[in-house]
């Protein structure tokens, strides 16, 4: 069920995942950008493609860089093995697309 029917649907349920997402992802004794970047982490191990844009922006927007996100995604990879590294060719085009200016 897509998050639009959801909100339809069960507005309630949805209202009340969108507290739970806001209530983890706040500053802590980790940061939102390091929280951010273990989300990026997990979301492509679970092959979520817009869960990986969406972490991965919110981790940018929130001082990550791009060597930031690949290294947290490069220890979910070898956490998971190769079924990650598989589907890598994903992640490639996320970072390729949000190349930040090498200097």
């Amino acid at each position: 069920m897509s998050l639009d029917l959801l909100g339809k649907k069960d507005p309630k349920v949805l209202q009340a995942l969108y507290r739970y997402k806001n209530e983890i992802l706040k500053e802590g004794e980790l940061t939102i950008r390091e929280k951010e970047l273990i989300a990026t982490a997990v979301a492509s191990t679970l092959r979520c493609e817009k869960c990986l844009e969406f972490h991965a922006e919110a981790a940018l927007e929130h001082g990550a860089t791009n060597r930031q996100i690949m290294e947290a995604i490069e220890v979910a990879m070898y956490l998971t093995g190769p079924s990650a590294m598989i589907w890598s060719d994903r992640i490639d085009d996320y970072i390729d697309d949000h190349r930040e200016e090498e200097q």
